[in-house]
């Protein structure tokens, strides 16, 4: 999973010691402590809702320097807040609207340019897709954008000694408020605003659309998990639906479409060698649909492997069957 916190990055860069997280359980969570070279980390576990509140003290201050919110599946939600070592509030992000305020924007000395290109951004998902889709199906990934000047990248919170010269844009992308999908809109502008076009990364462009503006996505996750178990045959299996960007791995502004996924696993094969290089491989009946209009689109027979030997292994996603 792409998405850190910054006090996690932090952690990352300087955790070089880390004592044994200290665990304490009470009737309503788990409450983890650990910590670091820089600092103490606190994470509570919610026993009975999917939530996980942070806490990290950077230079093991008293007060906390981070607090955010996740999912259980390390998916940011709420307010992350930072505050400097004296306490005071450097900026606030939105994950569930995606906004992000700096509190001093001082300390952000390219600020103003940073809003305006986020402006642009979001005007160019509202061109391609409409400003109901940009209300309703998109929401900025903040800590996963980030800035580029030819001596110094960050993430979209880091203050830049230099003007940023390039700007990529991630958005998350939603059906409705259970089922978010990460980064799965992708794109850098210049630093004039214009799109660079690229042919190398997963997700990266826009899906070409007709007509424009478009009302958003029209799928129900229930309906297609439903259509998707009638037409399987299966009654007592449960089945979960994911949204995938197809890309079609060309330099330009239309370079892939979305698709939503419901997978039904059929059988595997177990080739387990204990001295030697072991693979698993799982089959699945993949049936996909347009999230645009809820259509199903069709099946198609796909699988998923793992190998490994002992100093060295390696997975692949879902790719179209041999």
């Amino acid at each position: 999973m792409k998405t850190l916190f910054t006090a996690y990055l932090l952690v990352s860069s300087f955790g070089l010691w880390a004592q044994k997280p200290r665990i304490v359980k009470t009737d309503s969570s788990r409450i983890e402590t650990t910590w670091y070279t820089a600092g103490k980390q606190v994470r509570e576990i919610i026993t009975v809702t999917d939530r996980v509140h942070y806490r990290f003290y950077r230079n093991h201050n008293r007060t906390a320097t981070t607090t955010a919110t996740y999912t259980k599946a390390w998916r940011p939600i709420g307010l992350t807040k930072e505050y400097d070592e004296r306490g005071h509030l450097l900026y606030v992000i939105d994950h569930d609207h995606g906004t992000w305020r700096a509190v001093q924007p001082e300390s952000y000395p390219f600020y103003d340019l940073q809003s305006a290109m986020k402006r642009k951004a979001d005007t160019y998902i509202a061109a391609m897709y409409g400003r109901s889709f940009l209300a309703k199906n998109a929401v900025w990934n903040v800590q996963e954008s980030y800035l580029y000047n030819k001596e110094e990248s960050g993430d979209w919170t880091k203050p830049l000694a230099s003007k940023p010269q390039q700007f990529l844009f991630r958005y998350d992308v939603k059906l409705d408020r259970e089922h978010v999908y990460p980064q799965l809109i992708e794109f850098k502008l210049d630093a004039q605003g214009n799109f660079i076009p690229n042919e190398f990364e997963e997700v990266y462009g826009f899906e070409q659309r007709y007509p424009v503006p478009t009302n958003g996505f029209e799928l129900a996750y229930s309906k297609a998990v439903e259509t998707a178990k009638k037409k399987s045959g299966l009654r007592n299996q449960s089945l979960a639906g994911h949204m995938k960007w197809e890309s079609l791995k060309k330099p330009s502004l239309y370079n892939g479409q979305f698709r939503f996924y419901v997978t039904v696993k059929t059988g595997s094969n177990r080739e387990l060698h204990p001295k030697g290089r072991s693979r698993v491989t799982e089959y699945f009946d993949v049936y996909s649909f347009s999230p645009w209009t809820g259509a199903f689109l069709g099946r198609k027979k796909m699988e998923a492997s793992r190998e490994w030997e002992e100093n060295s292994g390696s997975s692949y996603g879902l790719r179209p069957s041999k």
